[in-house]
């Protein structure tokens, strides 16, 4: 029997959301993929997208932009699709993808079948590619994007960010973007994130916090941690090698790293994979007991000054 899900919005059927980077002078294309092909789950998709600013609010959306039958790839540039909605791109801005069934065509709510969503999300990896201007640098990551933050799909709304690629030169800064969205723009819950930065030895040596609203992305800059404590030129000079460890115990977030290079606007983009590729135990209230031991461990006295070290609130 389908394990059903009532009162879903379709738009989120199988979302793509990703970051528009207007802050860094990047336009972003996404190139979309109906990955399942020959499923008793395959299905036409109508295709459009919707925008939102950096408050998270939804600014513009379009109309449907055409029907992605199984096994079908489309390459947009949201440079394009903002012109022609008469939006100029401002700040942080997020955009959101929608692949929704042609079947619920011009239905608000309906029930899905979970297995029905997974197994599209599961077949499907979106391009997201960011092009700097002028200089035509571009680079992009590929990723899927499950249902976040809904307690229907997932009672443990927590983040585990592990990223031992934390690099930075006189010319090269490491940025990690954190994306807070769900599966309504109902969605108002803001997200908090603890992190640490990690030396080459093993060292705690700054750490900060980091609010992330509603249906938008916020940066932690390693470069900007390092500065804001005073810790810039000795950390490159000792190789400029570390790793975050970021907990959040209130959201699902959404983290791509980028290695920036200053001068030439070069990005190296990753995703950070969660621990459930590591641990396949990992989950429900094993997950929440490992967080709050991880918490005890490495965050408990965030709030206070410990050993000299500064707090610093993003």
């Amino acid at each position: 029997m389908p394990d059903l899900v009532p009162d879903y919005d379709p738009l989120f059927f199988r979302p793509c959301i990703f970051p528009i980077l207007g802050e860094l002078s990047y336009g972003t294309s996404i190139t979309i993929n109906n990955g399942l092909v020959g499923s008793k789950y395959s299905t036409d998709f109508d295709l459009s997208i919707s925008f939102l600013s950096g408050e998270g609010k939804v600014v513009g959306s379009t109309e449907n932009l055409g029907v992605l039958a199984p096994g079908a790839i489309r390459k947009i540039d949201t440079r394009d699709v903002l012109k022609d909605l008469g939006i100029t791109p401002t700040g942080n801005m997020m955009g959101v993808a929608h692949l929704v069934p042609t079947r619920y065509r011009g239905e608000k709510l309906v029930s899905v079948d979970r297995g029905d969503i997974m197994a599209n999300v599961s077949s499907s990896d979106d391009f997201i590619e960011f092009r700097q201007e002028p200089k035509g640098v571009i680079t992009g990551v590929a990723y899927q994007m499950g249902p976040q933050n809904d307690f229907r799909f997932s009672k443990t709304r927590t983040t585990l960010l592990q990223a031992p690629k934390a690099i930075v030169s006189p010319t090269v800064d490491t940025l990690f973007t954190l994306i807070n969205a769900s599966t309504s723009f109902d969605y108002t819950d803001l997200a908090t994130m603890e992190y640490w930065l990690i030396d080459a030895k093993g060292t705690k040596i700054a750490r900060g916090r980091i609010e992330i609203p509603a249906w938008t992305f916020r940066f932690i800059s390693v470069r900007q941690l390092l500065i804001d404590h005073g810790l810039l030129d000795d950390f490159i000079a000792t190789g400029g090698l570390g790793m975050i460890l970021g907990l959040s115990r209130d959201a699902g977030l959404v983290p791509i790293s980028m290695t920036r290079n200053l001068e030439s606007g070069a990005i190296a983009c990753d995703h950070t994979l969660p621990p459930m590729y590591y641990f396949t135990t990992w989950g429900g209230q094993k997950r929440l007991d490992t967080n709050m031991a991880l918490h005890q461990v490495v965050f408990e006295d965030l709030a206070d000054a410990v050993e000299g070290v500064p707090l610093v609130r993003a």
